[in-house]
């Protein structure tokens, strides 16, 4: 599991996500979906990572990482609700805890 990113420091969004709390158990499984693992450098929805520089959130909790890799490039909108709730382009997400 990556550690979860600092609030405090503009990063709450850091850490693994899932579409709810059952599809936790399915990160890094064989054909699993509905999940993000998310770094300060990465960002993987499926077997594949793409790379960036990632920013902090706005005042409303708001970024948008530009990332790209041997897959493409790829801009995703993420906007964090609550300490344990994300959206990622608009779909919502819930944090994926040990």
């Amino acid at each position: 599991m990556a550690a979860g990113g600092s609030a405090a420091k503009g990063r709450g969004y850091i850490g693994v996500w899932a579409t709810d709390a059952a599809a936790c158990a399915n990160v890094d499984q064989a054909g699993a979906s509905g999940y993000a693992v998310i770094t300060v450098a990465t960002f993987r929805d499926g077997p594949s990572a793409i790379y960036g520089n990632f920013g902090t959130l706005d005042a409303d909790g708001k970024t948008t990482l530009n990332a790209g890799g041997t897959s493409g490039t790829r801009s995703i909108a993420l906007q964090l609700t609550d300490p344990n709730a994300l959206t990622i382009d608009g779909k919502a997400y819930v944090r994926c805890s040990p």
